[in-house]
C-alpha cells in the first residue's frame, strides 16, 4: 500500500481553494473540482470521457476505518489504445491523525485509511485526456466502512439535465435543456424533457417531432438508454 498518488498530489492544491472559495453544490458527478457530486450508497456507475475530462466526487470519513474501491471497466466508445482511467483520493482538508493508503491492481485502485473526527475526502476520477483519441470509459466507485453521505440536495435547485448540448440527431444545432422543461433548437425546433426516473437518470425527451428515451451520462451528455449512442453531447 501506497501514501499518495500523482491523481492526489494534482487535487491536493486545490483543496485549499475549495473551502475557502466554494459552497459544495449536490448534483450527479462534478467537472469541477471546487464543486465535488456526492457519492452514494453501493456502487456508483459512471463513464468518463477523455474529450471532456476529470469528474469529482466526495464523502464524509467518519473516526475509524474506511474503504474505497475505483473499478475501471471496458472502453466504450473510440479506440483502446493509450492509458486507462484511473482514480485519486485526498482530504479535504487533512485532520490531525488521518491516514490514506492506495493499491493499484489491473482492475482499479483500492483506497484504505482511517480518520480520528470527520474529514470529507474528495475523490478525481482521471479519464487520461488526449487531444486526439476519444476514449469512453464505464466505472464504478464504491466506499464502504466508517463513512457518511451528504444529501443528495433538496429539490429546489435545477436538475442535471439543464444546459446546452450539440445535437448529434438529426439538424437541430446547438439545443439547450432549460429549467422549466422546455428544449429550444438553433435550427427553430422546441420541444420538451420530463424525468422518468431519477435513480437512472433516464429522461423522456420530445424534439422535432421525435419522442426519445434518454439517459444522462453527467460530463458527457444525453445517451441513447438502449444503445447508449450519444446523441445530445454536452458543451463546456
Amino acid at each position: 500500500m501506497k501514501t499518495i498518488s500523482l491523481a492526489q498530489a494534482r487535487i491536493q492544491p486545490f483543496i485549499m481553494a475549495i473551502l475557502v472559495c466554494s459552497p459544495l453544490v449536490a448534483k450527479p458527478q462534478s467537472l469541477h473540482v471546487e464543486t465535488p457530486a456526492p457519492l452514494h450508497a453501493g456502487d456508483n456507475r459512471a463513464a468518463v470521457d477523455s474529450f471532456v475530462g476529470e469528474h469529482y466526487w466526495f464523502f464524509y470519513a467518519e473516526p475509524g476505518s474506511f474503504h474505497l474501491r475505483f473499478t475501471g471497466g471496458d472502453t466504450q466508445e473510440g479506440f483502446t489504445i493509450g492509458g486507462r482511467a484511473g482514480a485519486g483520493a485526498a482530504f479535504a482538508p487533512k485532520t490531525p491523525g488521518a491516514i490514506l493508503k492506495w493499491q493499484e491492481s489491473a482492475s482499479g485502485t483500492t483506497f484504505e485509511g482511517s480518520v480520528k473526527q470527520r474529514t470529507r475526502i474528495i475523490v478525481e476520477v482521471d479519464p487520461r485526456k488526449s487531444p486526439l483519441v476519444r476514449q469512453t470509459t464505464n466505472y464504478i466507485l464504491t466506499a464502504s466502512g466508517n463513512i457518511s453521505f451528504a444529501a443528495l440536495g433538496n429539490g429546489t435547485g435545477p436538475s442535471p439535465i439543464v444546459g446546452t448540448y450539440m445535437a448529434k440527431l438529426k439538424d437541430f444545432g446547438a439545443v439547450k435543456f432549460l429549467p422549466d422543461g422546455s428544449i429550444v433548437a438553433s435550427n427553430g425546433a422546441h420541444g420538451t424533457w420530463t424525468l422518468f426516473d431519477a435513480g437512472s437518470g433516464i429522461y423522456s425527451v420530445v424534439l422535432g417531432g421525435a419522442r426519445l428515451t434518454l439517459t444522462l451520462a453527467p460530463g458527457r451528455g444525453l445517451v441513447d438508454s438502449g444503445t447508449r449512442n450519444l446523441y445530445f453531447e454536452l458543451q463546456h
